[in-house]
């Protein structure tokens, strides 16, 4: 019975070695590995996040509903990544359920924000 239950627990520590091997980093972001991308959105989410409550706090006007939709896909998309950070400072231990999720939410997340700062660019706003 021992025998069995170490098989198992051999056979699920490869399937999740398999798994994170999978994650991959889109071409296009300057990064080699998954952990330095996952760190290069969460900083640019951050960067962008800033400079829409620095727009919020000037005398600027957002009555653009474009920005806003883009501000608020932005927060849905990065919800996983932000939470990961927080529980990580925290040294808080994770699922790796969860820590599935955040992986598989970073490249929505990384197209949102971008998406936001170029609607941002195109506004002019800084």
């Amino acid at each position: 019975m021992i025998t069995l239950d170490l098989k198992y627990v051999i056979w699920l520590v490869s399937i999740v070695m398999s798994m994170t091997a999978c994650v991959t980093v889109p071409p296009n972001s300057g990064q080699t590995n998954f952990s330095g991308y996952a760190e290069s959105v969460f900083k640019h989410q951050n960067a962008v996040s800033s400079r829409m409550m620095l727009i919020s706090d000037s005398d600027v006007q957002l009555d653009n509903e474009e920005v806003e939709n883009a501000e608020e896909a932005m927060s849905d998309a990065c919800h996983f990544l932000n939470e990961y950070a927080e529980r990580e400072s925290s040294g808080e231990n994770m699922s790796l359920q969860f820590k599935t999720k955040v992986q598989a939410s970073i490249i929505n997340c990384d197209k949102s924000v971008q998406r936001l700062e170029v609607l941002l660019n195109k506004q002019g706003l800084k």
